[in-house]
């Protein structure tokens, strides 16, 4: 018989396996062909997707909001150099609304309305036992300013966004400055007594200081030029900025006001012959140097160690007791700043037209 050759394979086991081949690959293909595939979140594709700087119009928008603020005063009632021993009780509230236009990857521009209250005391503010404080404590000069400011600021983010605003980074910083233009009417509070000790009627009321001229502007004897209610300041600061979901965001700001007025507690250049003044309210309201209890706050002050001067003014013959000489410094020569720390809440209105396209 002869041997079988081993290496040898069945016909017909050839034409099976060669058929199977024939029909499953097909398939195969044909399945990977058609099977769907999953479709990539929105999120995880626009983080890949960058635009180049001309296209990013394509991406700006719009942002409203409003804030709770703190406004402090720094001024001659309260010296910038001692910032660290502000009293709490000067330090006011105030509120605002705002519009906001993010134009560019790490930049925008917002217009703001802002109202609030600025005071000062000297008695709250200067220390009687400090040698460089003492002169303000014997002022004892006071204010209080509702001011009302528009402003415009351009903002510079460190980080940068080339997405549409739903991509915007969770947490940015940002850096401020522009202009602004304010309205503001100092106010001082009516002394119990006139200068000839005569009660006043309407004592412990708020008036406005600048009709009255405190410093001779109104006088024909000095020639200080009158200021005006309507004021300008640069604004510049900071913030950071946390995205609370597509389109809220939180913002905490803080932003120095350099004022171009030294008026805005009133109190600028020297004192003045209040026998130059023509009205009991504008003489008690220019030197409050002799009153024996603070108006702001109805402490009594100590004058033990003061010596008053008694003279007859030359321009109205009537005799003044009082403790600064007439021609010395009442304010300083720098202008007047303000801080304004803010808490604000942004809503993102929507994409622009073109954004939409």
């Amino acid at each position: 018989m002869p041997e079988t050759n081993r290496c040898s394979l069945n016909p017909t086991k050839h034409i099976l396996y060669l058929s199977f081949l024939l029909i499953a690959f097909p398939i195969q293909i044909y399945a990977q062909k058609e099977t769907p595939k999953k479709k990539e979140n929105y999120r995880v594709r626009m983080e890949r997707f960058r635009v180049k700087k001309k296209d990013y119009k394509k991406y700006r928008y719009y942002a409203a909001g409003g804030s709770f603020n703190f406004l402090t005063y720094f001024g001659d009632l309260a010296p910038a150099n001692n910032i660290l021993s502000t009293e709490f009780s000067q330090i006011k509230p105030g509120v605002s609304a705002f519009f906001q236009y993010r134009y560019g990857p790490r930049m925008s521009l917002k217009a703001e309305l802002l109202y609030g209250r600025l005071t000062g005391d000297d008695f709250t503010s200067a220390d009687p036992n400090d040698a460089q404080a003492k002169g303000r404590y014997i002022r004892n000069l006071s204010f209080r300013n509702d001011v009302l400011d528009f402003s415009v600021m351009s903002q510079i983010y460190i980080f940068k966004n080339y997405l549409d605003f739903k991509q915007r980074k969770f947490f940015n910083i940002y850096l401020n400055g522009g202009f602004s233009v304010f309205y503001h009417n100092p106010k001082g509070k009516v002394p119990e007594f006139k200068v000839n000790d005569e009660r006043y009627p309407n004592y412990g009321k708020w008036v406005a200081l600048r009709p009255l001229g405190t410093e001779g502007q109104f006088s024909d004897h000095y020639e200080t030029k009158s200021y005006s209610n309507i004021q300008f300041s640069i604004p510049f600061g900071g913030g950071l900025v946390f995205r609370l979901n597509d389109r809220l965001d939180f913002t905490f700001e803080v932003n120095y006001r350099v004022l171009l007025t030294d008026y805005i507690d009133d109190v600028s250049g020297t004192y003045v012959d209040p026998g130059a003044l023509d009205n009991d309210l504008a003489k008690s309201l220019s030197d409050r140097s002799l009153e024996e209890y603070s108006i702001m706050t109805g402490k009594e002050r100590d004058l033990s160690d003061l010596e008053v001067t008694s003279y007859v003014s030359p321009f109205d013959g009537n005799r003044y007791n009082i403790l600064t000489e007439r021609g010395s410094i009442r304010g300083g020569p720098s202008n007047d700043t303000y801080l304004v720390t803010s808490f604000k809440i942004s809503y993102v209105l929507n994409k622009t037209k073109s954004s939409e396209n």
